[in-house]
């Protein structure tokens, strides 16, 4: 089922055509929720990379697009539903095979509500004029076991997009690409036997899910239960397209759950390829897959001396809050970073401490996750297993701008996992005291830093055993 667009594909850009890469400072989609601090960004002020305020949430009402013939079946892998190997040994099960009905189905173009079932699956996602589809304030969209959700937009308008002068331009292709922007509710509610599928058919692509923080809150809590979340493609500089963070960016000031699913198969262009839970408080990642996910980080300052420095490969939780993230496993996830603007060869990302010349306090890493300002969050009992930074800090994990015994790891695995800069963990802008509380069941195999063992933690936050 799966036709994985080249990794590389965007990479061959003359980018001076482009012109000189802007810093991709921007502002908040609202106001920040009191706790806020400080935002993590790759911006050189340390602001939230975020975009401009959406044109106001679409109030419409129901699905505006034809409805389909029952597709019947829906062809779902009757197998496990996450079918993660979480702590136990790198097993290979990348998941179920989803194949997508190519007949039937129900056409969904302007907003996503009610009840989506399996009689009407497969829900083929084509969005409204600027490839938005939106979840209506107020509104509660519920997704059933064995729905597929096809979020394929027009895929004839994303092949016509291309800039005839600069044919492999990462500016090519971002049209007839299709957004959820949540301002309800949403329940995916899939079982192991009938997991949920998001997709797209749209060989370049879906521009993920994005929530609103307070904006998006007052409809009920977000949950994700045996789902399998991919082939989204944010991957567009400073164009005209926001949210390049995150398949699944969360920024919701509540508790968002994720039970027994699989990420994979996502690219992002800032952090945080498949999830990033922004000032969420009491979230739980449990038992669920994380594979082959991907920052390209094609820096976005490109001048001498400055380090986007995004991170991520996976999940980050920024400005999380009382955070469990536990059985999970996370299987080669990876950021890579170009000096796009300057070349397309990779860059070695130094390890910077606080503060440095450049004056750059959002500094990333972390192959597979990435932590910023967390506050008493847990990691338990996960695998990290060859996720990778290409010449970067944090094989596995990067934490930032970290405070006292703010972060607990407990009976996780770390497995040849590959870094450039650093340890297998990093962390950055500690307090000073116990920042880490590190147990010793943790177990540290076979990681390296350019090729030779790697150490196990570094960096200048405090840790301590319990």
């Amino acid at each position: 089922m799966n036709t994985t667009v080249p990794l590389r594909w965007k990479l061959c850009v003359p980018f001076l055509a482009l012109g000189l890469l802007a810093a991709a400072c921007s502002s908040s989609p609202e106001p920040k929720p009191p706790t806020a601090q400080e935002e993590d960004s790759g911006t050189q002020s340390g602001g939230e990379d975020s975009g401009t305020q959406p044109g106001g949430e679409d109030s419409g009402t129901a699905d505006a697009g034809t409805s389909g013939t029952d597709a019947g079946t829906s062809g779902t892998d009757a197998g496990t539903g996450g079918g993660t190997d979480a702590g136990t040994g790198g097993g290979t099960d990348a998941g179920p095979v989803i194949p997508v009905p190519t007949d039937g189905g129900t056409v969904v173009t302007n907003t996503l509500s009610g009840r989506l079932t399996e009689a009407g699956s497969p829900y083929r996602v084509v969005g409204d004029a600027n490839g938005v589809v939106t979840i209506p304030k107020g509104q509660v969209l519920t997704v059933e076991p064995g729905v597929i959700l096809d979020f394929r937009g027009r895929p004839e308008v994303t092949e016509a997009d291309v800039d005839s002068s600069a044919p492999a331009s990462v500016m090519n292709h971002q049209k007839g690409r299709v957004e959820v922007r949540v301002y309800g509710a949403i329940h995916v509610q899939g079982t192991a036997q009938k997991p949920v599928l998001l997709t797209s058919t749209n060989p370049y692509g879906w521009w993920g899910v994005n929530f609103y923080g307070h904006n998006s809150v007052g409809d009920g809590h977000p949950s994700f239960e045996h789902m399998v979340f991919e082939k989204v493609r944010k991957n567009q500089y400073n164009g005209d397209r926001d949210w390049t963070r995150g398949a699944l960016w969360a920024y919701y000031p509540g508790p968002v759950t994720i039970l027994h699913s699989v990420f994979r198969d996502n690219v992002a262009s800032a952090h945080c390829a498949a999830l990033d839970l922004m000032y969420t408080d009491g979230s739980h990642i449990e038992d669920t897959l994380f594979e082959h996910n991907r920052i390209f980080e094609v820096d976005r300052f490109a001048q001498p001396g400055t380090y986007s420095m995004s991170g991520g490969g996976a999940v980050c939780i920024t400005h999380g809050r009382n955070s469990v993230t536990r059985g999970n496993t996370f299987r080669d996830n990876g950021v890579e970073a170009y000096r796009g603007y300057l070349t397309t060869a990779l860059e070695a990302r130094p390890l910077l401490t606080w503060p440095n010349p450049q004056n750059i306090s959002d500094l990333g890493g972390g192959g597979a996750m990435h932590y910023f300002q967390p506050d008493n969050d847990l990691l338990e009992n996960n695998l990290f297993e060859s996720n990778f930074v290409a010449q970067g800090p944090g094989a596995a994990v990067y934490l930032e701008h970290v405070g006292a015994r703010t972060v607990t790891m407990r009976g996780n695995r770390f497995v040849t996992n590959r870094g450039g800069a650093g340890g297998t963990i990093v962390c950055n802008r500690g307090s000073g005291t116990a920042d880490l509380v590190v147990t010793a069941d943790n177990v540290f195999t076979g990681n390296t830093l350019n090729g030779q063992p790697a150490t196990n933690i570094t960096g200048d936050c405090g840790t301590t055993a319990q």
